[in-house]
């Protein structure tokens, strides 16, 4: 019996290629959804007959990992009981509500909600636990908007390429010390941008309190048309216009926060999804696929753009230089409130990728053995994109073209958000949020407290969550970094942090280190050759 069915139905896609089709891909290809999570693989000959309307491939249920507690970091943290007070004392506060700082001010913190910011030298309440802030700087904590974290329905599709006794969970980082590297990164907000029910059992553990991390959004699986890029495992795959209508129907139904078209959706699949999206009320924020023109996409109500390069990805390169056409849509994006991700650090990557950049990849300061090896020089990834004329066209450049996108985004007041599209966080390492701040403020012309907004203030807005977030103020959630340097005079102060706040928890730095050493000690006992 063939696996594909009439269109306009739905197919649960098992773990197998079939007709010709590629849904499952190679680790290779598996391997450059991490770092890159955005483009088109190399193409597969014609099926001998047409794709499915749609195919869900992924995973119903998510692995014994994803409801796992915090037995790797539960004594990394400082716990406030239920009704004790927690008070920040004399640190100067950017509340990141305009543009002037509180010098020795105390925030005071119950029940993980910020309760006062006020002039040291108040009366505190009773039985408070003090935190020194003398000397330090705080500020909100920051979000990464695009990332791929890599859990075991990932880790599992590496193995083989190890060798035949290995197996994902031998290359499996615990996710409550993955959670634990964003938040020493200062991350207390992320996205994840290729959702799966592994990401979806991981937000609700976070939610539930079984483990500590940043809070989460996740999106749906990337929604693409055929051959798919990634493979069945992490796509919807869509092959008519009822079929987009599917997908929106289907990650309604299991609770993603929002749609992911991707790079091979047709013009009318797209489409379809996109007005299905609007009669649900679910918000798209993805890739502009290759078939769609870029002003149609935005005018169609996509609000999300999931890197900036998509500007441009698609074009020629006599295009990619018309800065009055990056001027034009960027004016489009600020009539029709789209938000962009930056993801300057893939950019620079992609660069790397094609050989373009020898020093785009620095591997010293990356903790995961897994992605050190598969960006090595000469590794699968290298020899993947510099050896695809399609990739080097791409990107060729990207880096700087994508800088003078940002600034025509910033030029028109676009709300621009902080995303990296990496697979893994290296704290406050290179390839972090930290290199995008320093983007914006160094190439792309925004001020330190400018580039800070879009970590905090403008990704909180992005998230639905101004309300909640984003700022330093009397009933917003107590998610804040301490700083030992000013970031308003330099943006790599926020590589200096000295302790996190999440929520009724606090995190001093010795304890960021010792959580450090435990990851480090897990990733070095991975039977991964050394870069």
């Amino acid at each position: 019996m063939s696996l594909f069915q009439p269109d306009g139905q739905t197919t649960h896609m098992p773990r197998r290629a079939a007709n010709g089709w590629r849904m499952l891909c190679c680790p290779m290809h598996m391997a450059a959804m991490m770092p890159m999570g955005m483009g088109a693989a190399v193409a597969v000959p014609p099926p001998s007959e047409p794709p499915p309307s749609f195919v869900d491939g992924t995973a119903p249920e998510a692995s014994l990992w994803a409801s796992r507690g915090d037995e790797h970091t539960w004594d990394l943290f400082q716990v406030a009981a239920p009704g004790r007070w927690v008070v920040i004392r004399g640190a100067t506060v950017w509340p990141m509500t305009g543009d002037q700082p509180l010098p020795n001010h105390d925030i005071l913190v119950q029940d993980g909600v910020i309760r006062a910011v006020q002039p040291s030298g108040a009366a505190l309440p009773d039985a408070a636990l003090v935190i020194d802030g003398a000397g330090k700087h705080i500020i909100p904590g920051l979000a990464d908007n695009h990332v791929h974290p890599p859990l075991m329905h990932v880790s599992t599709m590496f193995a083989s390429m190890f060798g035949p006794q290995v197996t994902g969970e031998d290359l499996q980082l615990p996710y409550d010390l993955h959670m634990f590297l964003y938040l020493t990164g200062g991350i207390t907000r992320i996205q994840a941008m290729a959702g799966s029910s592994e990401d979806l059992a991981l937000r609700e553990s976070i939610r539930q309190g079984r483990l500590r991390g940043p809070s989460m959004r996740v999106a749906s699986p990337v929604i693409d048309g055929y051959p798919l890029v990634w493979g069945a495992h992490i796509s919807y795959g869509v092959g008519t216009p009822e079929g987009g209508r599917a997908a929106a129907r289907r990650l309604k139904d299991r609770g993603f926060n929002f749609a992911k078209p991707y790079t091979r959706l047709s013009l009318a699949a797209y489409d379809q999804l996109l007005e299905e999206c609007q009669a649900l009320g679910i918000e798209v924020t993805g890739h502009i696929p290759a078939a769609v023109p870029v002003e149609h996409a935005l005018r169609k109500g996509q609000r999300g753009v999931a890197h900036v390069f998509e500007y441009f990805y698609n074009d020629t390169e006599s295009e990619r230089q018309n800065l009055d056409m990056m001027a034009r849509r960027a004016r489009l994006s600020a009539e029709l409130d789209v938000t962009v991700q930056s993801t300057l650090t893939v950019s620079m990557m992609f660069e790397y990728d094609i050989g373009h950049r020898p020093d785009g990849f620095q591997a010293a300061g990356v903790f995961d053995p897994v992605l050190r090896h598969l960006m090595r020089p000469g590794g699968p990834i290298v020899q993947m994109f510099s050896g695809n004329p399609q990739f080097v066209a791409q990107g060729t450049d990207c880096l700087r073209h994508s800088i003078h996108m940002m600034k025509a985004l910033k030029a028109e007041g676009v709300r621009i958000v902080t995303g990296t599209d990496t697979g893994t966080c290296n704290g406050t390492g290179p390839h972090t949020i930290h290199d995008e701040l320093e983007w914006f403020v160094k190439d792309v012309g925004m001020t330190p407290l400018e580039a800070l907004r879009c970590a905090t203030v403008y990704s909180a807005e992005h998230h639905g969550e101004s309300a909640v977030s984003g700022t330093l103020e009397a009933g917003k959630r107590s998610d804040l970094v301490l700083l030992e340097a000013d970031p308003s005079r330099d943006i790599a102060a926020t590589r200096r942090i000295k302790g996190v706040m999440l929520g009724n928890a606090y995190i001093h730095r010795e304890a960021m280190d010792r959580g450090l050493e435990r990851a480090k000690a897990i990733f070095a006992a991975m039977p991964v050759p050394a870069a």
